[in-house]
């Protein structure tokens, strides 16, 4: 890895983007080019005498990789606008494998303006083959050290199973917030049972230590707090799905 210094051309400007190039090169890779709508090189990076393009059509220098940092909706279309000399790497957990390129999918969410942070990420490498697969998981490794290469498909499952555990827990906790808030509620209430839960979650035993009225089928409970809801229409629509999905779960345990 010593004096290991690929070229690379970055495409996007957002947190991704940002935070992952700047990472890269204060690591030692040479960022060659920009590309992104503005056509201008974000802020934070050292690297100013470089093209900026503002479509991948455009791209005209010589990289051994163009780091797609794009929304997964424009992924694909950029990839497929690109110099056929770059290899592309792209950085969605749900997105497939590019031709003749691969994915660094962090596991994890990227804050903006924190290149140093990614050396505590988690990178999830998969590639369209073996030798593409070295080559993008030593460029991933110039950032982080905590690399897991696996396929494609493993990496999309596992995106998925990061919706469950990372995006609706947060947004649990978003409006378990605002209900607090609502009703003038200190949130110290309810620090000690989020702390024992991610411990739960860490030590993989969160089916077992599943707890409330939707396990237990109390259902006068669970039919005030639906009351309770009436207001909320899309949190009540999340309650009673969670109360479904316990219960399934759990259906064959007895709680009473």
């Amino acid at each position: 890895m010593d004096n290991y210094s690929p070229r690379i051309v970055l495409l996007g400007s957002g947190n991704v983007a940002t935070s992952l190039g700047q990472a890269w090169e204060r690591n030692g890779a040479a960022i060659v080019g920009f590309c992104n709508r503005k056509g201008e090189i974000p802020a934070g990076f050292s690297t100013q005498d470089v093209p900026c393009f503002n479509h991948p059509s455009s791209i005209d220098v010589e990289a051994d990789f163009a780091l797609v940092a794009v929304r997964d909706e424009y992924v694909f279309s950029s990839i497929e606008a690109l110099p056929s000399q770059l290899t592309p790497v792209h950085f969605s957990g749900a997105q497939s494998n590019p031709q003749n390129g691969g994915v660094i999918w962090p596991a994890q969410s990227i804050q903006l303006n924190d290149p140093e942070a990614i050396k505590k990420v988690p990178l999830v490498v998969t590639a369209s083959d073996g030798v593409q697969l070295e080559r993008i998981t030593s460029l991933a490794q110039l950032i982080s050290p905590i690399i897991h290469p696996t396929d494609a498909e493993k990496r999309m499952k596992g995106h998925l199973a990061a919706v469950f555990a990372v995006n609706f827990t947060n947004h649990a906790f978003a409006i378990a917030q605002r209900l607090a808030a609502d009703a003038d509620l200190d949130w110290d209430w309810f620090v000690p049972m989020i702390e024992a839960t991610c411990i739960g979650a860490v030590d993989q035993k969160s089916e077992a230590r599943q707890t409330g009225p939707g396990i237990r089928r109390e259902q006068a409970v669970i039919s005030a707090q639906l009351e309770a809801l009436q207001a909320h229409s899309p949190w009540r629509e999340f309650y009673e799905a969670a109360t479904h999905s316990i219960q399934n779960m759990h259906k064959t345990q007895n709680h009473e």
